[in-house]
């Protein structure tokens, strides 16, 4: 038994195989570690975020559901290009890229992405992007896999046709895409020097273990990038 603070309830926390970052569910909301340890950085660094303008980047799962329900200034986008133009409306979200995003200058408060700097082909202008259109005091709040003790390996690059693989192309699944979501980096120690190199920006990592939270697993750590 524990407490998730994303469906904030007394809980069991039930592990359903061996990946623990993906498969340690809590019995009531069904979220995962990582869901957990995202909400508890943006409930201790905002605990005013409901009355924040909050946007997410591909959101899924009950985190974003409980953002979307308890935020009045959240909003959501996915890529959808070039299904959807960049900024249009698609359902309840809108299409944006983080590379190149229609968003106005310093105009959210948190940003949020999980699990989506890995699968970027420009990161450097993503971490330029957010940092643009967070207001002073804001923060990128982020989870991404990052691979301790090693440097980052770049799997693939933009090329004029578009993807070149250096590796042998990997994918993780996509809720929008049925074909997954290439993974571009495995990110390693220098994530963080990467993204101050990008935007100019100090990035803090917050590791978490805590079994009584649900917070168990692989790549459980959470980045705040600050402005």
């Amino acid at each position: 038994m524990g407490f998730c603070p994303v469906c904030d309830s007394r809980t069991l926390f039930v592990e359903e195989g061996p990946w623990l970052r993906d498969q340690y569910f809590c019995a009531r909301c069904h979220s995962i570690p990582r869901y957990r340890a995202l909400t508890i950085v943006l409930n201790e660094i905002f605990p005013n975020w409901p009355s924040l303008t909050i946007h997410e980047g591909s959101p899924s799962g009950p985190t974003s559901a409980k953002f979307r329900r308890e935020c009045r200034g959240y909003s959501a986008s996915q890529y959808l290009l070039p299904r959807v133009p960049r900024g249009a409306q698609a359902g309840d979200v809108t299409c944006q890229d983080l590379e190149s995003m229609t968003l106005p200058d310093e105009s959210i408060d948190v940003l949020i992405t999980q699990d989506v700097f890995e699968h970027l082909l420009r990161p450097e202008l993503a971490a330029k992007e957010i940092a643009r259109v967070l207001r002073p005091g804001g923060a990128h709040i982020f989870t991404v896999p990052v691979y301790r003790g090693r440097s980052t390996l770049v799997r693939a690059v933009p090329s004029d046709t578009g993807v070149r693989h250096l590796e042998s192309p990997d994918y993780h699944g996509n809720p929008v895409d049925p074909d997954g979501s290439l993974v571009v980096r495995e990110w390693g120690d220098d994530l963080v020097d990467f993204i101050t190199a990008s935007c100019g920006l100090t990035t803090e990592a917050y590791p978490f273990h805590d079994r009584a939270r649900g917070l168990d697993g692989e790549f459980l750590e959470v980045f705040v990038t600050r402005k």
